[in-house]
């Protein structure tokens, strides 16, 4: 492994560090996008029949 880093230079090095933190960022935020929208979809699907129920009774 030293001799793997060893042939590169520091500035790559910075950049392929900048470049996994980021991309990791992104995920990050994307993971939390796809479990919102699953949350806002499970209540939707399940509190819209009961919505519908509720509403109809006299």
């Amino acid at each position: 492994m030293e001799n793997f880093f060893g042939g590169l230079g520091l500035q790559t090095i910075l950049v392929g560090g900048l470049v996994i933190v980021a991309v990791g960022f992104i995920l990050k935020k994307l993971f939390k996008l796809a479990i919102t929208v699953g949350v806002i979809i499970a209540l939707v699907y399940y509190g819209l029949p009961i919505l519908q129920t509720v509403m109809a009774r006299p």
